[in-house]
């Protein structure tokens, strides 16, 4: 997946809105044009979970060392 830009969750007021986040992304499996998949990324009692499609077919949970690894290999290949 391609992330095309992040937005906050205008849903939801307060707290909860700063621990979720919509991120336009491309699916490579499932057919679409680019930014149709939303990637949910939510916070959860320190993890970070990720949940494409919005479907929880397929959720990916990061603990705090996981999503520190995520965000500095992401930093080393964007500069």
């Amino acid at each position: 997946m391609i992330g095309q830009g992040s937005e906050p969750d205008t849903r939801q007021d307060g707290p909860a809105q700063r621990n979720r986040r919509v991120i336009h992304a491309t699916c490579a499996v499932h057919p679409g044009s680019r930014g149709f998949c939303n990637l949910v990324m939510t916070k959860e009692d320190g993890d970070i979970v990720l949940n494409p499609h919005i479907t929880g077919a397929c959720v990916l949970i990061l603990d705090e060392a996981e999503a520190r690894a995520m965000r500095d290999v992401l930093s080393e290949w964007l500069g």
